[in-house]
């Protein structure tokens, strides 16, 4: 290792560097104690294996499990997870023979190698006939399968695909297992996220429901790589709450971790340090981004060391899995020194000791760099992680801030488990397995009795004559349901090697992804061959390819565009409005480009005749006010390129914050929206029906586009590239672009630069003219409440260009008296939703210039239309009575003998001196004067105010509070 490391940091590398090398040293391990001893049997049997101790996180998982409680265990890789969920098991078992557990993995290479680590555990344990443990998945013959059916193991391991297609669907023949089930082992829970956690979580929810029916309960033991928020993640999986353990008691070995810079190809530098590796006797590891980037990188590696071939291989999903199951255990053997890896390889799959790990392309997220390397360095070895970034903004952004990498937190798992087409892809599986009834629907959440209700008008789900049940039509909807997409599924065929006509698999693709990897002319990478798409047949989902030579790539080109179907959630931040909501989404393939490999010099440009694409999902976006476009234009820069550039950068910027990837996610920057008329920038799930990412999305908008500034203002490059603003997927082919108008453009929004010019002298009213305002009709009234608003903001009017921007203006407080409680309710900026839920169940809300002000302020902070609720305005009154406007401060002292006592200017000092007791007691004076002086009119019939010539006069209030409410 330090010969290697040694020549990794001092060699001369031409066109790359040594950008950063960072030690991270070994730490000892920490003990812990169980407040019971384990069993002698189980004591015995870990001396045996060479464990004498429990890590610290075992023992107190242990505990939290021998409580009965679910748990989710959140530990780096190779820190023993997998002896809690053992022992846990073993001791269950040895209570209670009769017994049966569930382990679940996500791949089956994972279950098989877990299985062979269970029975060497299973043997070491004293006793006349070591439990049983058995795989049942795909790869299981159908006898196997009969008899484990017919006498189920003590542990039965399968992946969640399996428990979809065959367990559950035909749980029938599985009664003994599932009424003596005691423990559901969920492994890599962190892989279950997006579109597959999604799936999971409802096959999660069937499995509860089937060990219901056969009267057991069984406890969840969640395993995971380190993450932001594992609770959370757990519980949206089962609905149940979880308790964690994230503090890792295991032992660290010294790592070193070094950051790349290439200016070169990436897949020939990767290779000469992998043949540099692998040649100095360390078994090396090399993770890629993509699956061309894996063939690329191994046949770089052929090319350069002719005698490594039979030594390495590339490793992907889509391989066959045979092919798979032949690499792994030339890993295991020592066979193979050397593997090419997408991220089917990051998990615990044991391939032997390796010693240095590749980053081909920063790998998205800090959880999977760590996971990734943490394949390397096990049993107290020395380990090195190599990072060479791609050009890409993420890429350059991890590798020029090492050490905000270094000391940063997990990111955060998203996943949907309310997804629409997934719940309604699930109900009917879960019908034919036991008819639904009206009293579980019941206690369901509302999206999934909507899809309830949508399949039935359907014909997806049947309903009893009496109403109560609900059967599936078909007996096995299962077999329709892939759990790993929302999309069709593609074969790519290729001519047999031996057979003249024949044609054979070599891969798989899907949805929206096929069209743009698989169409004619596509080139398509397969263990160092490349292949030319001759034909994509849409409808019965199968790709042909022929085998060529070719040095070049290809990409795709596309026009998009979206349509807003529901706003769900708006908040304003800085100089703009953010918001949430359904989108529709529509895609044009137009074409694709011939790019040649190494250089992506463009060859040509080839049209395609693709079906558009159209899919609803949720998206969130910014809204940007047409001040912001003046500023950019009047500068002289391109606006459209400075909004397309900002959503390039905001996308690489987002798996910063969430556990995604570039095709999670998807973007469309709009210079004119027609339904905001204003210019907006949408980030969208990339998925129908969403996966949560907008959601996370729309809560860290703020953060999210000051990494993206601190990103483009942070490259040194002039004029945008892939390390700053260029996208990789980008359909528009990058342009136009702009990131001096990008940079200013964030600014603007983040409220670095002024947006508008203060005036001379800031004035508190708005100046509205006296337009008579028409009448609008309240609704029918629930039951008398009356509410009495008013609020402060935190910015004035002329910071925001004027009354036309109250949206822009923020709450800094709000009070409301309520006329049930008697008593005054106030309301901070992030308490807004709050005040919203309590105005909508008011009969009346009462404000003084509420409609044009204190609503529009509000409104940005809510899809409800606020203007909908029953209103009274005493201004918009007095103004129709009179034809002109006079002030709260004016018909208080003239009514009531009362003046208010500060103004909006006051309060807005106030609020950024953080003086709070102030300004809620002159919000709170406002509303009570407000209450007053509707009263008042109501019991007198009208108010008082005095003409310029100072006489006193009446404003006749014939206002009748029972027409108000309705009655």
């Amino acid at each position: 290792m330090n010969r290697f490391l040694h020549a990794l940091l001092t060699r001369d590398w031409k066109t790359a560097r040594v950008a950063h090398h960072a030690v991270i040293p070994a730490h000892p391990p920490r003990y812990g104690r169980l407040q019971r001893p384990l069993q002698r049997a189980l004591t015995q049997a870990l001396k045996s294996l060479g464990v004498s101790r429990l890590y610290s996180h075992q023992a107190q998982a242990l505990e939290k499990i021998r409580d009965g409680r679910d748990v989710v265990v959140a530990t780096p890789t190779a820190s023993g997870k997998s002896l809690i969920y053992n022992l846990a098991v073993a001791e269950s078992l040895l209570e209670d023979p009769d017994g049966h557990a569930l382990y679940l993995f996500p791949i089956k290479a994972l279950s098989r190698d877990q299985l062979e680590s269970l029975h060497q555990f299973f043997r070491a344990i004293p006793g006349p006939k070591p439990f049983s443990a058995d795989v049942y998945d795909g790869d299981t013959s159908s006898y196997k399968r009969a008899k484990i059916r017919k006498d189920p193991p003590h542990v039965l391991v399968t992946n969640p695909d399996m428990l979809h297609y065959a367990l559950l669907a035909y749980h029938d023949k599985w009664q003994s297992f599932w009424s003596t089930l005691r423990y559901v082992v969920v492994d890599e829970m962190h892989t279950y996220r997006g579109i597959f956690g999604s799936h999971v979580a409802q096959v999660l929810r069937r499995l509860q429901r089937i060990c219901r029916h056969y009267g057991s309960a069984p406890r969840f033991v969640f395993l995971s790589a380190t993450i932001a928020n594992p609770a959370e993640l757990a519980e949206r999986l089962i609905e149940r709450p979880v308790q964690v353990v994230n503090e890792a008691g295991a032992p660290q070995s010294k790592r070193h971790f070094v950051f790349m810079e290439s200016e070169s190809s990436l897949s020939g530098l990767a290779a000469r340090i992998a043949v540099l590796a692998i040649r100095g006797g360390l078994k090396t590891i090399v993770f890629t981004q993509s699956r061309r980037m894996t063939e690329l990188v191994h046949m770089a590696i052929s090319r350069s060391a002719p005698d490594l071939p039979p030594r390495v291989s590339s490793y992907r999903a889509g391989f066959l899995p045979s092919e798979r199951r032949h690499i792994e255990q030339a890993l295991a053997n020592g066979r193979m020194a050397g593997v090419v890896s997408t991220s089917a390889l990051e998990m615990g799959i044991d391939i032997g000791g390796l010693d240095v790990c590749i980053l081909v392309g920063y790998p998205g997220t800090v959880m999977t760099t760590w996971q990734r390397g943490g394949r390397v360095g096990r049993s107290g070895r020395e380990s090195a992680i190599v990072l060479i970034p791609q050009p890409d903004a993420l890429d350059q952004y991890i590798v020029h801030h090492p050490d905000a990498f270094l000391e940063s937190r997990f990111e955060t798992a998203v996943v949907d488990p309310e997804n629409e087409a997934i719940v309604k892809a699930h109900l009917p599986c879960a019908a034919a397995e036991i008819p639904l009834t009206r009293e579980e629907a019941a206690g369901w959440t509302e999206a999934r009795r909507l899809a309830l209700e949508d399949l039935t008008r359907r014909g997806g789900l049947l309903q009893s004559e009496d109403g109560t049940r609900w059967f599936s039509p078909s007996a096995r909807p299962h077999r329709n349901v892939d759990i790993r997409s929302v999309g069709p599924s593609y074969t790519i065929l290729a001519p047999h090697p031996s057979k003249k006509g024949a044609w054979i698999p070599i891969g798989t693709n899907e949805g929206i992804r096929a069209l743009k990897e698989c169409h004619p002319g596509a080139v398509y990478f397969h263990r160092g061959q490349t292949y030319v798409v001759r034909s994509l047949d849409l409808e019965k989902r199968v790709v042909h390819a022929l085998p060529k030579d070719a040095d070049y790539f290809t990409w795709v080109k596309s026009e998009k565009e979206t349509e807003i179907l529901e706003v769900l959630a708006s908040r304003p931040c800085a100089n703009f409005v953010a918001r949430l909501g359904r989108v529709r989404v529509r895609e044009q393939i137009t074409g694709y480009e011939k790019k040649r490999l190494f250089t992506q010099e463009v060859l040509d440009f080839t049209p395609l005749e693709l079906p558009e694409q159209v899919f609803e999902t949720v998206g969130f976006w910014v809204e940007i006010e047409e001040a912001v476009a003046d500023k950019i234009r009047r500068a002289g820069l391109h606006f459209m390129g400075g909004i397309h550039a900002m959503e390039h950068a905001a996308i690489s910027m987002f798996p910063l914050f969430a556990l995604c990837d570039r095709n999670d996610i998807g973007g469309i920057s709009i210079p004119f929206h027609p339904q905001l008329q204003k210019s907006a920038v949408f980030i969208y799930d990339g998925h129908p029906g969403g996966i949560g990412l907008a959601a996370r999305g729309y809560q860290i908008v703020e953060p999210l586009l000051e990494k993206t500034l601190e990103l483009v203002e942070g490259c040194s490059c002039e004029e945008g590239c892939p390390a700053c603003i260029h996208s990789p997927k980008c359909g528009a082919g990058n342009t136009p672009l702009d990131k001096t108008a990008c940079s200013l453009v964030l600014q603007y929004l983040l409220g670095r630069r002024p947006l508008f010019e203060e005036a001379a002298s800031l004035t508190v009213e708005d100046p509205w003219d006296a337009v008579p305002l028409e009448d609008e009709p309240a609704p029918e009234p629930r039951k008398p409440a009356i509410g009495f608003l008013d609020l402060e903001t935190q910015r004035l009017a002329q910071e925001v260009g004027g009354w036309q921007n109250k949206h822009l203006m923020r709450v800094s407080v709000a009070v409301l008296y309520d006329s049930r409680t008697e008593d005054f309710h106030v309301y901070r900026e992030d308490e807004i939703p709050d005040l919203i839920g309590r105005l909508r169940e008011l009969d009346l809300v009462v404000g003084f210039n509420i409609k044009r002000f204190d609503y529009a302020v509000l409104q940005a902070y809510t899809p409800f239309p606020l203007n909908s609720l029953p209103t009274f305005d005493i201004l918009e009154a007095v103004h129709a009575q009179l034809g002109f406007r006079l002030s709260l401060d004016h018909l208080g002292e003239k009514t009531l003998e009362r003046q208010k006592t500060a103004d909006g200017l006051q309060a807005v000092r106030w609020f950024r001196e953080g003086a709070w007791e102030p300004l809620i007691r002159y919000c709170t004076e406002d509303v009570a004067l407000t209450r007053d002086l509707f009263q008042f009119a109501l019991e007198k019939g009208f108010l008082v105010y005095e003409d310029r010539s100072g006489n006193r006069l009446r404003i006749p209030t014939p206002w009748n509070l029972e027409k108000m409410l309705g009655k």
